[in-house]
């Protein structure tokens, strides 16, 4: 992705989260957490650069359960929302979670959502990692909340904790990716993230026993 360099400095988003106090059950834990990405891209002169973009997620998951149990995790991100100077709108978003090691995905199903406009929501299970993808697009500067994906999964035998988080290695291994139409110029430009190592997050942790 090539970028402007005088936009550069825009592209370091903080997203806050502002949520009104819910009562669950004592064993549901709902907690927000704020993913700090890198995004590798590419100055006009060719250079490497690595921009950060922050994604805030408020996460739902019991606190405990028994062996062998099904339990549900429910995965919500903040909206999205492009940043204006630097995108006219975008399309193609990807969003990559790791479900917990040890834990047996069973179903899953999306809930909610608004603004979506025309944009097609759709889920894919790999392995360990699930994945919520929309079509868009989704104009800049506007509030579009994607669906609450509600995961279904059943807990091992054995005791431990299960912990959810957000996938991603690499610049090739996104763990949140989307297309944007550059204002400027329109051209197309892939916007490709991963969750910083250095700064490991927890969506959520069930423990098992």
């Amino acid at each position: 992705m090539k970028i402007k360099s005088v936009l550069m400095r825009s592209l370091t988003v903080g997203t806050a989260a502002a949520a009104a106090a819910v009562t669950l059950p004592a064993q549901a834990m709902a907690a927000p957490a704020t993913v700090h990405y890198l995004c590798p891209v590419t100055t006009p002169e060719g250079n490497p650069l690595v921009l950060k973009y922050d994604r805030g997620f408020d996460v739902t998951a019991p606190a405990k359960v028994k062996p062998s149990a099904t339990f549900t995790v429910a995965l919500k991100g903040d909206p999205i929302n492009p940043l204006p100077n630097i995108n006219k709108k975008v399309w193609n978003l990807k969003m990559v979670y790791q479900l917990p090691q040890g834990a047996s995905y069973v179903r899953h199903s999306l809930t909610g959502g608004s603004n979506l406009g025309a944009s097609r929501q759709a889920v894919q299970v790999n392995g360990s990692r699930i994945t919520l993808s929309a079509t868009g697009p989704f104009k800049a500067g506007e509030d579009a909340f994607l669906p609450t994906l509600n995961v279904v999964l059943k807990a091992p035998s054995s005791s431990g904790a299960l912990v959810t988080s957000v996938a991603g290695t690499s610049y090739d291994d996104p763990g949140f990716r989307w297309t944007s139409e550059d204002p400027a110029d329109g051209t197309a430009h892939d916007l490709q993230c991963y969750p910083d190592p250095a700064a490991p997050v927890e969506l959520s942790r069930t423990v098992v026993g």
